[in-house]
């Protein structure tokens, strides 16, 4: 059972039984709050500029990451006083470490717990590292910058030894393998790439053209059902073997 087009291509070209059924995501996100009513939640005026911060969801992230997305942070504020922060907790390990960074960095910001979808709902715009999330806030709307560092051992062994080399690393860019993101990984993850490819997405054309790529990248993962259709196919499985 396949959850992408691509994927069920690649078992069916080799001979696999497979059914592409879409992505469970779009179950868990069918009822998701409005941009108006997540606002509303969190308290944000209209002319506020909301931006999702979302930088780990595991500890090495923090140090690799975090630096220069809070950089980026602290020089889009002082260009545009209208801007706020709001940093969903992945893990509330985390909370005196991102606590004290907005403190270092002099963030205006919110750190916010178990309220991720909200936070994105709301943001007019989301600053993530790599993962699903990704595809969670391409499939609420958001217009996102995609930035992902690994240490530079990690990420020697990975070019030089496992000669691993991939068109793009987020889920958004990976469904029809086209760049609707951008990503700024590794060397290119500096504050300065990501305040100019954010401060771009805040701007009415850019912003359009990102959310254009997300209807027709949103139409390759299927339908709402994904979960039923799953289950149906294997308890259908499992009749055929008990009358076989």
């Amino acid at each position: 059972m396949a959850i992408f087009p691509g994927e069920a291509k690649y078992y069916h070209d080799r001979g696999a039984p497979v059914t592409w059924v879409g992505h469970p995501l779009l179950d868990r996100l069918a009822e998701v709050p409005s941009r108006e009513v997540a606002r509303a939640t969190l308290g944000i005026e209209e002319q506020q500029i909301a931006i999702a911060l979302l930088p780990a969801s595991r500890t090495q992230e923090l140090k690799y990451i975090l630096p220069a997305m809070f950089a980026a942070a602290q020089e889009m504020q002082q260009q545009n006083a209208a801007i706020h922060y709001w940093i969903p907790l992945a893990l509330e390990q985390y909370r005196s470490v991102l606590e004290q960074a907005v403190a270092d960095y002099g963030l205006r910001a919110t750190v916010l717990e178990g309220q991720t979808q909200m936070a994105i709902a709301a943001a007019d715009l989301a600053i993530t590292k790599s993962g699903t999330a990704n595809l969670e806030i391409a499939l609420q709307n958001v217009p996102q910058v995609v930035c992902y560092r690994l240490s530079a051992l990690t990420a020697w062994i990975a070019r030089k030894v496992l000669r691993l080399s991939i068109p793009f690393a987020s889920p958004p860019n990976l469904v029809n393998m086209e760049a609707i993101v951008p990503e700024l990984l590794q060397e290119e993850m500096t504050a300065e790439r990501i305040v100019q490819e954010a401060t771009a997405l805040l701007q009415p054309e850019p912003r359009r053209k990102m959310l254009e790529a997300y209807a027709g990248m949103r139409s390759s993962l299927g339908e709402v059902g994904v979960c039923d259709r799953t289950a149906a196919l294997i308890l259908d499985r499992l009749a055929a073997d008990d009358l076989g």
